[in-house]
């Protein structure tokens, strides 16, 4: 530990004397260990962390699935069946994203909302932080119109009033009791789906809507599910497809040549993720290396001019490994200072980028600086140094005493130009695969601009039109007309 002391106490000396050489080994450490970072968060908190919920391994959505569909949505019929048949699942519920015109708070607005079985929270683990969870009774037909309310609404909405519950919500003319409030960091995501995005939750099983009681309509309801302890997720879909095949005899006509896409919700949620976050913490990592490959060559030219001292050292009676260890101590501590600062810099690059991209990174809250994180950066930090600190420290612990000592003497610096050359070539070659990757990348999204989705898409803009109710059930002709002046006041 002495010895150890006294060469940290030596190379802190060595860089102060040298505070450029310092400087600039510093900040390109940092960038590249940086840069592995902030990727590393997030794919720690994207692809490697469990999901925010109790057991999370048990958790899979469910999906109907067909020749031309391998997920497809499912009838409400259907649903209730999966839920009496199956033999292998704690809980079943169903959701369904919706939207509806809010009223009597101010201007009209148009809420997004999504429609879930009583079933939904308790099955994630979810508690409001106010009120209650959907009772079975609120989850049927004939029952009162309930409403839970997403945590951002509340605040925006209602201010965070803790009075909140028992007040009611005009939803499409209808007034809804609020019975409680979400969590506001609460998050679940399946392809499309996005319930971070919602303000309102409302029972599926109290729907008034005609279609949902016909098995031969699927009006975009997903199925999420807790398998049972012990069971696998074979077992699991084994079961289901006996379910399936029931359900083809009793309904062909809805049901023939249809099976239960069983899939786990982990997977759903970052498949489409998962490549572009591979593909970028690998281009981040050649970034490193390129990092790397300079720092050794900067101290490769650096040791030239400390040739005669270690020609000293040796000469004196210093071994090979242990001039090689006060080298690679001065490396450690170039690398640990530059993940420090890196460390800094990922921390505040991903704070900007998740203030960018809220809503298109799934799992988004979960990304953060967390020990693993930390444990990643040391790791990187430490490697690096030795990376980039032992070639040239095995190449200056060898000095040529006669040559070295000799006035003037150069027969060491032709060896070091070499291994410099090398590096180079190396530092060269990392460029260009990156470079070939970047055009690559960049060609692709020109050619995706540039095809032709086949009409002009020049100023076309889409949005939805929310009817009250006393238009939507006015008829089709009513409906008409309104259309009509809508379009003549837009026009205007």
């Amino acid at each position: 530990m002495n010895t150890l002391m006294q060469d940290v106490k030596y190379a802190l000396r060595m860089l102060v004397k040298a505070p450029g050489f310092a400087a600039i080994a510093i900040l390109t450490l940092a960038l590249g260990i940086g840069a592995n970072t902030a990727i590393f968060s997030v794919v720690n908190g994207v692809l490697l962390n469990p999901l925010p919920y109790p057991n999370p391994e048990q958790v899979v959505t469910l999906a109907g699935r067909t020749s031309d569909f391998p997920e497809s949505s499912i009838s409400y019929p259907n649903f209730q069946d999966w839920v009496r048949e199956n033999h292998t699942f704690a809980s079943l519920a169903a959701y369904r994203q919706t939207s509806f015109n809010l009223t009597g708070q101010g201007d009209a607005q148009r809420v997004s909302a999504m429609e879930v079985s009583a079933t939904f929270f308790p099955l994630l683990g979810v508690n409001p932080v106010l009120g209650h969870n959907f009772s079975s009774e609120e989850d049927t037909f004939d029952a009162a119109p309930t409403v839970l309310l997403s945590g951002g609404f509340w605040r925006t909405k209602f201010g965070s009033s803790p009075d909140v519950v028992g007040k009611t919500l005009n939803l499409n003319g209808t007034d809804y009791t609020i019975v409680g409030v979400i969590p506001q960091n609460f998050y679940f995501c399946c392809g499309s789906i996005n319930f971070r995005l919602s303000d309102v939750y409302v029972p599926i099983g109290a729907s008034k809507l005609p279609w949902m009681r016909d098995r031969r309509i699927e009006p975009g309801i997903r199925g999420v599910g807790r398998i049972k302890a012990g069971v696998t997720l074979a077992q699991t879909r084994a079961d289901m497809d006996g379910v399936a095949r029931n359900l083809a005899v009793a309904y062909p006509d809805a049901d023939k040549n249809v099976g239960i896409a069983v899939i786990p919700l982990k997977e759903v949620m970052v498949r489409n993720i998962r490549p572009f976050l591979l593909v970028l913490l690998a281009a981040v990592g050649f970034v490193l290396l390129i990092a790397c490959v300079n720092i050794a060559n900067l101290l490769l030219a650096r040791s030239m001019g400390r040739a005669r001292e270690f020609a000293i050292r040796a000469a004196l009676g210093a071994s090979q490994g242990r001039v090689v260890r006060q080298l690679l101590t001065e490396s450690i501590l170039l690398a640990v200072a530059g993940g420090a600062l890196g460390l800094l810099l990922a921390s505040w690059g991903t704070s900007a980028a998740l203030t960018i991209l809220p809503s298109t990174l799934p799992r988004a809250n979960d990304v953060r600086i967390d020990p693993r994180v930390l444990l990643f950066t040391v790791i990187v930090s430490l490697v690096a140094g030795l990376l980039f600190g032992l070639a040239p420290a095995l190449k200056t612990s060898q000095p040529d005493l006669h040559e070295t000592l000799k006035e003037g003497g150069r027969g060491a610096s032709g060896a070091r130009y070499r291994t410099q050359g090398v590096f180079v070539v190396i530092e060269m070659a990392l460029a260009v695969v990156l470079l070939i990757g970047a055009g690559l990348t960049i060609r692709t999204l020109a050619h995706l601009w540039s095809v032709s989705p086949g009409f002009n898409p020049q100023n076309v803009l889409t949005f939805d039109v929310g009817f009250p109710p006393s238009v939507s059930k006015a008829g089709p002709a009513a409906i008409r007309a309104t259309l009509r002046q809508f379009t003549e006041k837009i026009a205007g």
